[in-house]
């Protein structure tokens, strides 16, 4: 070979070889993982993975706090308009320019009952998207809505030409969005592959790709941490802390996070049509033993409401009620089970902190009133998938958190008599919800979600448990990465060093 082809040559292969060494792949062992990849689907588990290849107007921080999106910033304009100007020069991953036409396309779609939008809950308040220009849009609402921005990170742009071309089956076989990362493969309950958007608006990521396991199992998480096979784990159990800690290339990096952790009954059904069961067995339940024993004090027990003690629209008047079995005996009686009856609970495993370890102490203290509780342990695609249907195939009672993202709103949502998650409804309730999201008036927002958590404690659709924290375990070699209070991955600034 001619010495200077031959010489080229070799700078060739060594230059390939050096960029292919440099390649970084976070592996990322996620505790649930989404039934599908469409987008505005109402759960975490799967804005969790959208989020990475999608972006909303508005974003949150590992903290909570709003921050921009596709929209640079926003103003009011009046009590019911909210104008938001667009970033320039956004690009989808198809190579499409970003514009206000995708914004409207987004937001009719999800406000068109027959496409049931998971999110749609959370904007149903929007009456219209108005195009000022290509990188201005209006926001219009029926009454005022102090919670539009928050409401809107949760909202992911979808390409209007792309969307329209391919339809929801081809958004959900392959997403296409803006966001830092961009879909590469999906295997089922199995894996997500991504790779990185060279032309994001934020910076191109320092990873090169990003892999997403579906391991449900926490000791194998554990496991594959201890390998080194990932970098990052979601939900460590508490009792395996210590063993991540143990490790000098590990850590631990857990938040408080706003979720209330809730058993929700079918009130449709007996027993749990009877509000008398459903007080008996709230009586039932030693929170604090389980706070103090499983949580290891992590976290705290919810005061008989649905919300955390530093979210807005908590109740301090509002309590749990007291460990009394002799109490919750009495009124299964009173309510025509004296001798109890037999009931299941369905839960995830590991999608909150000890989930099912709190599920089977609620089995054991309810077995001591005569209450005969079975564990049922479902995979988290087909939980989330039962979750969403109009037929609610969860059984009589099943746990769920639900976020509040600081704001009752977030939360209080899932139990108006016009979402999927509960079969319990209340007229005051659903009176109350709207005028708190439909003024501007602090005191007045306040004023109707302390009366929403007195009928919330009254009535209890749900048996109220904990406030949950969630705990991450991360390899040291991984820097730019924080728990996010969300539960939502932000991999951007994520780099393996």
């Amino acid at each position: 070979m001619w010495a200077p082809l031959k010489g080229l040559f070799a700078s060739v292969v060594i230059a390939s070889a050096a960029a292919t060494a440099q390649a970084e792949t976070l592996s990322i062992g996620l505790a649930s993982f989404p039934e599908s990849l469409q987008p505005g689907l109402s759960t975490n588990v799967s804005l969790n993975v959208n989020r990475q290849m999608m972006d909303g107007l508005t974003a949150r921080d590992n903290a909570g706090k709003i921050v921009p999106g596709l929209a640079e910033k926003w103003e009011v304009l009046n009590d019911t308009t909210v104008r938001f100007h667009l970033r320039e020069g956004v690009k989808f991953h198809d190579g499409s320019a970003f514009s206000a036409e995708d914004v409207k396309y987004t937001i009719d779609h999800a406000l068109d009952p027959k496409n049931a939008y998971g999110m749609l809950g959370r904007i149903s308040a929007i009456t219209e998207v108005k195009i000022v220009d290509p990188k201005t849009v209006d926001i219009v609402t029926a009454k005022p809505f102090p919670t539009l921005p928050v409401a809107l990170a949760d909202i992911l742009i979808e390409p209007k030409l792309y969307a329209e071309k391919v339809g929801a089956e081809g958004q959900r076989r392959k997403p296409v969005g803006t966001g830092p990362f961009e879909f590469t493969r999906y295997v089922p309950g199995d894996r997500i592959e991504l790779k990185a958007n060279p032309s994001y608006f934020a910076g191109k990521p320092s990873i090169d790709s990003v892999l997403l396991r579906s391991i449900p199992e926490a000791a194998t998480r554990i496991s594959s941490l201890l390998a080194g096979e990932t970098q990052i784990v979601e939900e460590v159990p508490v009792d395996l802390v210590q063993q991540v800690e143990g490790s000098s290339a590990l850590k631990i990096n857990s938040v408080n996070t706003s979720v209330g952790l809730v058993l929700t009954y079918d009130v449709t059904k007996a027993p749990f049509d009877n509000p008398k069961v459903r007080e008996a067995l709230d009586y039932a339940v030693d929170k604090e033993l389980i706070l103090k024993e499983i949580l290891k004090g992590k976290g705290e027990v919810l005061q008989g409401q649905l919300l955390t003690s530093t979210t807005f629209g908590f109740n301090s008047a509002v309590k749990a009620r007291s460990f009394d079995p002799a109490k919750a005996k009495k009124l299964l009686a009173e309510a025509g089970y004296p001798n109890g009856f037999s009931t299941s609970i369905s839960t995830m495993s590991g999608r909150y902190l000890s989930d099912v370890d709190i599920a089977n102490a609620v089995s054991g203290m309810l077995n001591d009133v005569g209450v005969k509780v079975s564990i049922n342990v479902m995979e988290p695609g087909i939980f989330l998938k039962n979750l969403g249907s109009p037929a609610r195939e969860l059984g009589p009672i099943y746990m769920i958190g639900w976020y509040s993202f600081g704001d009752a709103d977030f939360a209080m949502t899932w139990y108006t008599g016009n979402n999927r998650r509960t079969a319990w409804s209340n007229p005051e309730f659903d009176k109350l919800f709207l005028a708190a999201r439909s003024t501007n008036d602090t005191e007045a927002r306040k004023a109707a979600y302390d009366r929403m958590d007195e009928i919330l404690h009254a009535e209890n659709p749900s048996m109220f448990l904990f406030g949950v924290p969630t705990i991450y375990g991360v390899s040291k070699k991984l820097s730019g990465f924080d728990a996010p209070a969300d539960r939502v991955l932000r991999l951007n600034k994520a780099k393996l060093n």
